[in-house]
Order: structure tokens, then sequence, then C-alpha cells
């Protein structure tokens, strides 16, 4: 009862009270430029919506992240109905961003693109006939994924290669090496013993003259 009597009080007298924590509201960007942070998200729609957008309009917004190069944006559009045409003659939505350019129209959105760096611009054309009930896309600043692991694991790969490639070329040199050096103690030992074989044969010619000498001595003798 007493709260019913303190709710009543403060109506009375004009004030308000709060039944809840504030519900930060989403910023819903105008036409022009604008700078976002990492990690921030903001809106785009059509003029009018959820009603249908007026005819003979354009709006351009371009749209950066602080450190560009380091940021993408990503676009989610959960509602994207414009008039339909070949080409997108009539009502449509150009994406622009580096390297990419693309119209859209009908059901035909941008949700889930993501350009290549922290910079994008988008231009809203209507024609003088039919509409349609428009758009609403959302836009996040979101941060380039890290690539320096695989850069390193590359450099460790190659280095790698390199030192492998450096072992085995000094294993097949030292093979080379060794079997230089057995070739010459081969062919010492050939001359070698070629050579003492010449000198062993004169001595034993020499024994056998010595006898036919004797034996000659006794017989004269």
């Amino acid at each position: 009862m007493r709260a019913l009597v303190a709710i009543l009080i403060v109506v009375s007298s004009g004030g308000t009270m709060s039944l809840g924590p504030k519900t930060r509201r989403l910023t819903t960007l105008s036409c022009g430029s604008h700078v976002m942070n990492k990690g921030q998200r903001v809106a785009i729609q059509s003029p009018n919506f959820p009603r249908a957008y007026r005819n003979d309009y354009r709006c351009q917004y371009e749209i950066t992240c602080n450190a560009r190069e380091d940021t993408y944006l990503e676009f989610i559009c959960p509602v994207f109905q414009l008039e339909n045409s070949r080409g997108c003659t009539a009502d449509r939505l150009i994406v622009t961003y580096k390297k990419y350019r693309s119209l859209k129209c009908g059901t035909n959105s941008p949700h889930g693109t993501k350009t290549t760096d922290g910079w994008a611009r988008l231009t809203f054309f209507t024609n003088s006939q039919r509409n349609a009930k428009g758009f609403r896309c959302y836009i996040w600043c979101r941060e380039q994924p890290a690539v320096t692991t695989a850069a390193a694991t590359t450099a460790d790969a190659s280095t790698t290669a390199a030192t492998t490639d450096a072992a085995t070329a000094a294993d097949t040199s030292a093979a080379t090496s060794a079997v230089a050096d057995t070739t010459p103690a081969v062919t010492t030992d050939t001359t070698n013993a070629a050579a003492a074989t010449t000198v062993a044969v004169p001595t034993e010619a020499a024994t056998t003259t010595d006898a036919a000498a004797t034996t000659t001595a006794s017989a004269t003798a």
C-alpha cells in the first residue's frame, strides 16, 4: 500500500521513475561522412522506415573506421526491400569499397558483406515511379585478424628446409672426400706389392746361379 502511495505521489508531482537499467540506443546515421571506432556498431536506413521511402531521393554515406588499414566493415541487413529492376537501373543502393562496386535492388541486399579495409561508401537512389518498404542495415567496425603467426610459421619452414639442404650437401661432400682418400691408399699398396715382387725375382735367380756354380766346382775338383 505504501509503495502504491509513493508511485501516485511521483506521478502527481510530474516526476519520472526508472523501471530498469537504461538501454543504450543504437546510432542511426544521417547522410554524409562518419568516423567509427573499433568495435562500434551503427545503423543506416531508408527515409520513413519502416514505411515506404519517398521518390526522387538521394542519400550518400561515407564511413571510415579509425586505423583504416587495420580494420574492416561488416554489413548485416535484416530488412531490404527496394523496387526491383533489371541491372538495378531504378531504385538502388550502390555499395563501394576498395576494388569493389556493386548495385543492390529488389531483395538482393549487402547482407554479410565484409570490406577489405575500414572504408566504404553507400549511395541510395530512388526514381519518380514505384517505391517499397526500404531497408535497415547494421554496420560493424571490426579489427583485421592477425597474420603474424602464419608468417612466422612460413619463415621457420623456410629456415628448416635451408638447414636440411645444407646438411645434406655437407654429408655428400664428406662422403666424396672419404672415397677420394681411400683410392690413393689402394694404389700405393699395389705399387709396393709389385715392387716387392720385382726385388724377389733377382734374389731367387742369384740363388740358382750360386747353386749351379757350386755344382760345377765340385765336378771339376
